[in-house]
C-alpha cells in the first residue's frame, strides 16, 4: 500500500480535488470509485462501510472498504471504533469537533462535541505530559437507561 501524505480535510472537500489527489497518488478514479465518493460526500452523519455499500448498486463491500482506506489516507474520512461492532466512518470536514460515546450494554451511540473532554485533555497534558486525541476510539460506558437497570 502506498503511503500518502495527509492533507487537511478542508483542502479536499471538492470532488474534483479528491479525484485529482487520488490520481496524483497513482490510483484510478473510475465509475465505481466516483459513485463511492459521491455517496460519502452525501453523508451528514457517521456510517459503516456496509451501510455505504448497501446504498450503491452492484458495489461489493470490499471495494467500499478499499476506497474508504484510500480516502482516510488522504484525509477525507476517518474511522472510529465503537466497541465490538464494525467501525464507523465520518467525513473529516464534518467530524473534526465530534467525539463518540457508546453504551457497552445496548450499543447506543451518541456523538458529542469535542469540547466535552476539554477538562480531561488539559489534566492529561498538565499532570501526565500526554496529549489526548480521542478521535479514533469511542468512550465506552453505559447510557442512563442501562445504568439504571443494573
Amino acid at each position: 500500500m502506498t503511503t500518502v501524505r495527509r492533507k487537511h480535510a478542508g483542502d479536499l472537500v471538492d470532488p474534483a480535488a479528491i479525484a485529482a489527489r487520488l490520481r496524483e497518488e497513482g490510483h484510478t478514479v473510475g465509475k465505481t470509485r466516483t459513485a463511492i465518493l459521491d455517496a460519502v460526500r452525501a453523508k451528514q452523519r457517521a456510517f459503516t462501510a456496509e451501510e455505504l455499500a448497501e446504498s450503491l448498486d452492484e458495489t461489493h463491500v470490499s471495494t467500499v472498504y478499499r476506497t474508504l482506506a484510500l480516502l482516510e489516507e488522504i484525509g477525507v474520512v476517518r474511522h472510529i471504533h465503537l466497541s465490538h461492532g464494525p467501525a464507523i466512518y465520518e467525513r473529516t470536514a464534518v467530524s473534526t469537533d465530534i467525539r463518540h460515546l457508546v453504551c457497552e450494554t445496548c450499543g447506543r451511540h451518541v456523538a458529542v462535541p469535542r469540547r466535552v473532554f476539554d477538562t480531561a485533555r488539559r489534566t492529561l497534558e498538565r499532570d501526565y505530559d500526554f496529549v489526548l486525541d480521542g478521535s479514533h476510539f469511542a468512550i465506552v460506558g453505559r447510557c442512563r437507561a442501562c445504568a439504571n437497570t443494573q
